[in-house]
């Protein structure tokens, strides 16, 4: 009963941000972060947070082995630096970001394929 109740005032006090989904990298491994569309910046005490304004893919290069990572975010969703971590916070759930890859012609249905006009119907 008593580690119920220590438990409640953990919950209660505790500094939290709600989100569909996410993850977490460490500050030291990013080389850079390229937002190529609107987003406002917040600083604040022990980092800041980047709010996205438009839809788009945001691009965070690492310092080792040429690696990157791509991400799709929407308007809402943010990016939180807090000393030593890096959280993408989405707003939704993972499932709804998988709808805004791109799908290369590998991934397509063979009737997907036939409904593209091909470039060579012009010639």
């Amino acid at each position: 009963m008593a580690d119920e109740n220590d438990m409640n005032e953990i919950d209660e006090n505790t500094d939290q941000n709600a989100a569909g989904s996410g993850f977490v990298i460490n500050v030291n491994q990013i080389q850079s972060i390229d937002i190529p569309h609107q987003f406002n910046r917040v600083k604040t005490d022990n980092g800041w947070i980047i709010n996205m304004l438009e839809p788009g893919r945001i691009t965070i290069n690492f310092l080792t082995s040429m690696r990157k990572l791509e991400s799709a975010l929407v308007a809402g969703d943010s990016l939180e630096r807090e000393g030593d971590d890096l959280f993408i916070l989405r707003s939704e759930s993972a499932d709804t970001y998988r709808s805004q890859r791109a799908t290369s012609t590998l991934a397509r249905t063979r009737e997907e394929l036939l409904a593209t006009p091909s470039s060579d119907e012009g010639n």
